[in-house]
């Protein structure tokens, strides 16, 4: 992707969301969803959506946010018996995030845990990319995404990463996005 405006509809790229036990890898927090969509021509084309199970509770106010239970997670695979087909569906592609230093801390850890290390693909975060525009109330994903007509029910990692690759889509068309 060479920068031009045009090539997120032209070229593969894949839109990434996790959801965590809490706000902090520091803290002990771990991914219990990730979600990674391969976009290309403005349409998922594939996809690597699953429950992770963090091998630790996950904290009450996560759960009140993304409605991820320790039940439902309990028999889902650690990160580290994914990370092997995590890796190999991103390949080269680049990753779209909004916030993405929040989900990379995240993915960073958990590929160091499983004796890794997160690959080093381009990166677009849409959320500065919002930010530069300075048309939009608040900045968070939800907020946007409601302004301009993307998506709904937000804070599980499916959704939101579909509603990250279709912001930076609208954010990058040739027409300036409407309200």
């Amino acid at each position: 992707m060479a920068g031009d405006r045009s090539d997120f509809l032209e070229l593969p790229f894949i839109a990434a969301d996790v959801e965590t036990t809490g706000l902090s890898p520091e803290d002990g927090h771990r991914v219990c969803e990730i979600a990674l969509l391969r976009f290309l021509h403005g349409t998922v084309i594939d996809s690597l959506v699953t429950l992770v199970n963090p091998l630790r509770p996950i904290d009450p106010g996560a759960r009140a946010v993304n409605g991820i239970s320790d039940a439902m997670v309990a028999g889902a695979p650690p990160f580290a018996d994914l990370f092997p087909r995590i890796l190999a569906f991103l390949g080269d592609d680049p990753l779209v995030f909004h916030n993405a230093p929040f989900d990379l801390s995240f993915l960073r850890a958990e590929a160091r845990m499983a004796g890794g290390a997160w690959p080093g693909n381009r990166v677009v975060d849409t959320l500065p990319m919002a930010r530069r525009t300075g048309r939009f109330r608040s900045n968070s994903l939800p907020a946007i995404c409601r302004e301009l007509g993307i998506g709904s029910g937000f804070h599980r990692a499916e959704v939101d990463a579909w509603a990250a690759g279709k912001l930076l889509l609208r954010l990058t068309s040739p027409e300036r996005p409407s309200s």
